[in-house]
C-alpha cells in the first residue's frame, strides 16, 4: 500500500506556487464573468461590440482551458523544480499576466471577428493575438524552467518519485504541445487565407496534445487527494511510472504526423484523434480505479468534501471518456465527451486549491461551503454533459445560439433544459468557489517556517 504527497521544498518555492495559485485563480474568475454577461446577450441592452455571443464565448473558454488549467499547471511545476532563475520565473509570470489582460481588453481596442474553432476558439483581432502569443511564450518558458532546475524526478525512487515523474511528463508535454503549434504555423499552406479553418488546423496537432498535460496531472492530483485523505493506493509506485510513461510515450508519436502526412490531409487530423481517443484515457482510468479501490477500503477518511471532490473527478472523467466513444458526427455529443473530461480536471484542480489554501500559509476553508460547492458543481456539470449527449444523440449541432434548434423530442423536460439548468447551477457553483476561496487569498497568509 502507498502515499502519495507533494510538498514545498523552500520558502521560495513556496512563495512561486503562491504567485502561480493566485494566477490560475484570478483568471478562473475572470473566465466566470463571462457566463454573466452571455445572459445579458440574450436581453434588449445593447452589448459594446458586434457578436458579443461569441465573444464573451470565446474568451470564457480561453480564460478556462488555457490560464486556468495551465496555471495550475505552473503551480505542480514549482513544486517539481528548484527555483534557480527567479528572475525568469517572474519574466514567465509577468507574460501570462499581461497575455490575459491584453487579451480580455482586446475587443474593446478592435473588431472582435470571434472563430469558434477548437482547443482554442479566436478573435481575429491583432491584441487578441498578441495577447495569446505572451501567453504562450510564458508558459512555455515555466515549463523549460521546471525541466532544467528539476530536483529530482528522475532519481528519487518511491511514491514521491512518482509523483515527480508525473509531473516532468506534463512540462514535456506542454512543450510538445506549444512546439506543435509553432511548427504547424511556419509551415502552414501559403494559400489558406485566415479564419475558421486557418486556426482549426493550427491549433489541431498542439490542442490535442496539451491534453496529455491535463490528464497527466489529473492523475498527480488525483493521487495526492487520496492519500491526503487517508487513503492508500494498493500498487507500487514502479507501476504508477509506467502508467506516466504511457501517457509520455503516446505524445512522443505526435511528431510523426507531421513527417507523414501534409497538415491538409484528413489523415494528419485523424493521427490527432486515434492518438487521443485511443492513448490518453487508459492510464487515467487504470488510476482512477485504483484510487476509488483505496478510498472505498479504508477504515477512515479524512476531508469528506475532498473525497467527493475526488469521486465526482473520476466519475466525471469516464463519463466523458465513455461518450467519445460513441462520436460519429459533429453535434453536441462531442461537447459532452470534451466537457466531462475537461471538467474533471477542473474539478481536481479546485479540490488541489482547497488543499494547497493552508498549506501555503492561508486559512484553511469553510468545509461546509466547500462541500456544498462541491456538490452542487458536480450536479451542475452532469446535468449538462447529460443534456448535451441526450441532445447529440438526436442531431443537436455544437455551438448554436440558444434552444431554437428543432431536435424532434417532445416531453416535459428536453435536452435543452438540463444544458441551461446545469449550466446555472455550474456557474452559480463557480461563484461560490469564488466566494470560498477569494476573501482568504485576499486576506493573505502567513510565512510557513521549513
Amino acid at each position: 500500500m502507498s502515499q502519495y504527497f507533494l510538498s514545498c521544498v523552500n520558502k521560495q518555492q513556496r512563495s512561486s506556487a503562491v504567485a502561480w495559485l493566485y494566477i490560475a485563480v484570478g483568471f478562473l474568475l475572470a473566465s466566470g464573468i463571462y457566463p454573466l454577461l452571455l445572459a445579458l446577450a440574450r436581453t434588449t441592452y445593447e452589448m459594446p461590440w458586434k457578436d458579443f455571443f461569441y465573444t464573451a464565448l470565446v474568451l470564457h473558454v480561453d480564460f478556462t482551458v488555457l490560464w486556468w488549467l495551465l496555471g495550475i499547471a505552473a503551480v505542480f511545476w514549482t513544486l517539481n523544480s528548484a527555483i534557480r532563475w527567479p528572475q525568469l520565473n517572474k519574466l514567465a509570470m509577468a507574460l501570462v499576466i499581461i497575455g490575459g489582460v491584453v487579451v480580455a481588453i482586446a475587443p474593446l481596442l478592435d473588431a472582435a471577428k470571434p472563430l469558434t474553432n477548437n482547443y482554442v476558439p479566436m478573435l481575429e483581432n491583432r491584441y487578441f493575438i498578441k495577447g495569446l502569443t505572451m501567453f504562450g511564450a510564458g508558459v512555455f518558458l515555466m515549463a523549460l524552467l521546471s525541466l532544467l532546475s528539476n530536483l529530482k524526478t528522475w532519481g528519487d525512487q518511491g511514491e514521491l518519485g512518482a509523483l515527480h515523474f508525473g509531473i516532468t511528463t506534463s512540462a514535456v508535454i506542454t512543450l510538445v504541445a506549444i512546439l506543435s503549434v509553432l511548427w504547424t504555423f511556419l509551415n502552414m499552406p501559403a494559400d489558406m487565407e485566415l479564419g475558421r479553418s486557418y486556426y482549426e488546423t493550427l491549433f489541431w496537432a498542439g490542442g490535442h496534445v496539451l491534453q496529455f498535460t491535463h490528464t497527466a496531472l489529473l492523475m498527480v492530483a488525483w493521487l495526492c487527494l487520496a492519500s491526503i485523505c487517508g487513503a492508500k493506493i494498493a500498487v507500487s509506485s514502479r507501476v504508477l511510472w509506467f502508467f506516466f510513461a504511457l501517457s509520455l510515450c503516446m505524445v512522443l508519436l505526435a511528431p510523426l504526423a507531421f513527417a507523414l502526412y501534409e497538415l491538409t490531409d484528413p489523415k494528419f487530423s485523424m493521427w490527432f484523434v486515434w492518438l487521443m481517443r485511443d492513448g490518453n484515457g487508459i492510464a487515467p482510468m487504470l488510476v482512477g480505479m485504483l484510487v476509488l479501490w483505496g478510498l472505498f477500503t479504508s477504515n477512515k477518511i479524512d476531508k469528506p468534501y475532498l473525497k467527493a471532490a475526488l469521486v465526482f473527478s473520476i466519475l466525471l472523467f469516464a463519463t466523458g471518456g465513455a461518450l467519445g466513444l460513441f462520436v460519429s458526427e459533429s453535434s453536441t455529443l462531442i461537447t459532452a465527451h470534451y466537457h466531462g473530461s475537461i471538467v474533471a480536471v477542473t474539478m481536481a484542480f479546485m479540490a488541489m486549491t482547497y488543499h494547497w489554501l493552508p498549506q501555503f500559509g492561508f486559512s484553511e476553508p469553510s468545509r461546509r461551503l466547500a462541500t456544498i460547492q462541491v456538490f452542487a458543481y458536480a450536479l451542475g456539470q452532469f446535468l449538462h454533459v447529460i443534456g448535451l449527449a441526450w441532445g447529440g444523440g438526436h442531431g443537436m449541432k455544437r455551438k448554436v445560439v440558444g434552444t431554437t434548434q428543432d431536435i424532434g423530442i417532445q416531453s416535459w423536460i428536453t435536452p435543452q433544459d438540463l444544458v441551461g439548468a446545469g449550466g446555472v447551477i455550474a456557474v452559480l457553483s463557480g461563484i461560490l468557489f469564488a466566494a470560498v476561496v477569494l476573501p482568504i487569498m485576499l486576506k493573505g497568509r502567513q510565512e510557513i517556517s521549513q
